[in-house]
């Protein structure tokens, strides 16, 4: 027996046979899952409104909560928490930027008939050339109910990830949680971004 115990072989017999162990109790443990309230998780989201012009959109996993770098309307400084208690669909447009331009009736569009105590469209110039460029652009396409929300140094978009392609748009919850983006240009009055915007409104 003493002979066995000094082979090499035996002690990795051992080992491996502890090792398995181990890995079935990480295996059975994750799958009985804790005992407590799970994390959320991506696949809480209803994917079946990831379809048509709602393809592209990304549901955010693990959740984020808002962003709290500053952005400008009409001269005074906002965050994303003066909207809690509301869905907001973040858009981040310019006006070098054509598809952005193409997008921003369809977000109008949505505004005029969604938004009120529930929702809102943020539409933020994200654009060096200022809101008073931004502004005429927007009289330009005869935009009637969006805000015109400006950040002309790009702060609030580098802070959350909106900066790199335009347009890109953010939907949070009521409760200030991202609940998923989408990068590019979409048709925001259409039935399936109007379903998809009624599963965030509280």
């Amino acid at each position: 027996m003493t002979d066995i115990i000094k082979q090499p072989r035996f002690w990795l017999l051992v080992w491996g046979g502890l090792g398995a162990l181990f890995l079935l109790y990480f295996i059975v443990n994750a799958s009985l899952g804790p005992s407590g309230p799970s994390e959320p998780s991506a696949l809480d989201h209803d994917q079946a409104l990831l379809v048509g012009e709602m393809a592209d959109f990304t549901y955010t996993f693990p959740p984020r909560g808002a962003s709290d770098v500053g952005f400008d309307h009409n001269g005074e400084p906002m965050t994303l928490a003066d909207f809690r208690g509301k869905a907001v669909l973040v858009n981040f447009w310019a006006t070098t930027c054509a598809p952005c331009l193409v997008e921003l009736p369809s977000l109008d569009q949505l505004e005029g008939d969604l938004g009120g105590q529930r929702f809102e469209v943020v539409a933020v110039a994200a654009d060096p050339r200022g809101p008073e460029t931004a502004q005429q652009f927007l009289d330009r396409l005869e935009i009637k109910n969006l805000k015109l929300y400006a950040d002309a140094n790009l702060q609030f978009a580098f802070s959350v990830g909106g900066a790199d392609v335009l347009p890109t748009s953010i939907l949070y919850s009521a409760s200030g949680e991202e609940v998923g983006r989408i990068v590019g240009e979409a048709d925001w009055a259409s039935p399936e971004a109007r379903r998809l915007i009624a599963s965030a409104m509280p």
